[in-house]
């Protein structure tokens, strides 16, 4: 999902991901990108692939798992 939504700042090429125009109108994105940061983490933040993920960046992530 990070990767998805990341502004397109932390990767090699600067695109942002795919879903990072659904984080609302231009003005708005980059706010609301900060407020989905916090609420994952900001240390947690990672584009990485699901399958690369090792339990420390796992428990960086502050949002509820279920």
């Amino acid at each position: 999902m990070m990767r998805r939504l990341d502004d397109g700042s932390n990767t090699k090429d600067g695109q942002p991901g795919n879903m990072y125009r659904h984080l609302g109108r231009k003005e708005e994105r980059a706010e609301n990108l900060k407020l989905f940061k916090k609420w994952i983490g900001e240390d947690a933040w990672s584009m990485k692939k699901t399958a690369e993920y090792t339990e420390e960046d796992l428990r960086r992530i502050k949002a509820k798992q279920e």
